[in-house]
């Protein structure tokens, strides 16, 4: 069903690995890592394999995994990673690849398969720890619209690797657990059955928010907005996250999700003008973003999608699709205590894609440590909403669903993620990107 890829993989990687010289990350304009950071004399680092479905510049394995590969630029400078990629699998391959030869210029293998990756050509497991980045690449839709990404089957094979091995490591997935709930389902329970420590989801939780807002832990929340734009396939999984990020911190945490109803067009503004989901909300919501474009939100917004949430504890929650109004801002509000709370999720549009530094952060305080930042729950619990999200919108004519499947309760109590302090983008951050002898992963649109 994928497109025929016109590249064999064992060529190309040849091909690339001949002509790429080891080349040292020392450019000019690069602050010196922040010495909390720094790798500790005779330390060995942890090694990494990197499974991905392509790796181009821009796409999710490199906004990720090159700045492991050259150094995390954040708002306080340039940090040098503690963890080591040390062995790499791309499904996909084309004259865009930049992944191939950035392995090769630090000393990663490219292997023929996941199971080789992981176990460095042998017959055991012999990494400290897993990232799978499933996000991009060619691959079909749905009969509901939503596009097939092979997470299942990709980290099913990283899983047989643990089984046979005896033995498990920290696995992080980008972005959804997958792409239909029965698949997420299964990731999240396998992963348990072999006491996998998981960590998955979206850059948007670990962003800049302006201003600076944080529920309390066992707030009296009772109703939240999440604003997002584009479509609820690709990007209101983002938003998802901006939500559910913010209202399991509730008092009580999270207790599960009872229904879901997916709508569009009039429809949402029917929801909106009878108080369905709520007008003062989505202003709120929407006036933090400081880009959004001047008008009248609905004579700006053509087609309107959202998601209305409804929480086993009564907890009001929505998604909202305003791409014609929003531009390409995130926004969230909430009743915290009776008042509203609002603010702007800021993510850095420049060529570092900072908002993944700290991402990237999270990941490796994770496998140095073995505690995920941030639960795996949360990624099963919005990965499931937008799978029912979309079958309401598609396959219900926007009726609502109720999703006694989606019981899932966890609490956030533990869990210390690294966030930016500053209310946007600053310093590092913003650049210079990318290092000294990465310079031909700049796409058109920023030379």
């Amino acid at each position: 069903m994928r497109k025929p890829n016109p590249y064999q993989r064992r060529n190309f990687i040849k091909k690339s690995a001949l002509g790429t010289s080891f080349l040292a990350l020392s450019g000019s304009g690069f602050a010196l890592s922040l010495e909390s950071w720094m790798q500790q004399p005779n330390q060995a680092k942890k090694k990494i394999a990197l499974i991905a479905n392509i790796y181009r510049n821009s796409a999710h394995a490199d906004v990720i995994a090159t700045k492991i590969f050259a150094g995390i630029p954040m708002d306080e400078g340039m940090v040098t990673p503690e963890i080591q990629i040390v062995s790499v699998w791309i499904d996909q391959m084309g004259e865009n690849d930049t992944g191939v030869r950035i392995a090769a210029m630090n000393g990663a293998t490219v292997f023929p398969t996941i199971a080789e990756a992981l176990t460095l050509g042998g017959n055991t497991l012999a990494v400290d720890a897993v990232i799978y980045i499933g996000e991009h690449g060619e691959y079909p839709n749905s009969r509901l619209g939503v596009k097939m990404y092979p997470r299942m089957n990709y980290l099913d094979q990283i899983f047989r690797v643990f089984d046979a091995s005896n033995r498990s490591v920290p696995l992080f997935t980008d972005k959804h657990l997958a792409y239909s709930w029965l698949d997420s389902k299964w990731i999240y329970d396998r992963g348990r059955e072999l006491n996998v420590p998981m960590m998955a989801g979206s850059s948007l939780p670990f962003a800049w928010r302006d201003p600076a807002l944080e529920h309390p832990l066992g707030a009296r929340i009772t109703e939240a907005v999440a604003i997002g734009y584009a479509s609820l396939d690709a990007y209101g999984f983002h938003v998802a996250e901006i939500l559910q990020c913010m209202v399991e911190r509730r008092r009580g945490g999270e207790t599960g999700v009872q229904s879901v109803r997916g709508i569009r067009g009039a429809e949402v503004w029917n929801a909106v003008d009878s108080g369905e989901i709520s007008l003062d909300l989505v202003e709120a919501g929407c006036n933090a973003i400081r880009n959004k474009h001047e008008g009248n939100m609905r004579e700006l917004e053509k087609d309107p999608h959202a998601v209305i949430i409804r929480y086993k504890d009564g907890t009001k929650g929505a998604i909202m699709m305003l791409t014609g109004y929003v531009n390409s801002g995130w926004g969230y509000a909430a009743l915290e205590n009776g008042k509203t709370v609002a603010t702007e999720f800021v993510l850095d549009h420049s060529m570092s894609y900072s908002h993944f530094s700290y991402l990237t952060l999270n990941i490796q305080k994770f496998f140095l440590s073995g505690k995920p930042t941030a639960p795996v729950e949360r990624t099963l619990m919005t990965s499931g909403i937008m799978d029912a999200a979309i079958r309401s919108l598609v396959l219900d004519d926007g009726k609502t669903r109720d999703t006694p499947h989606l019981a899932i309760t966890y609490s956030v109590a533990d869990h210390e993620p690294i966030r930016p302090t500053a209310p946007r983008p600053t310093g590092q951050s913003i650049g210079p990107w990318p290092p000294k002898g990465y310079e031909f992963i700049i796409p058109d649109r920023f030379k």
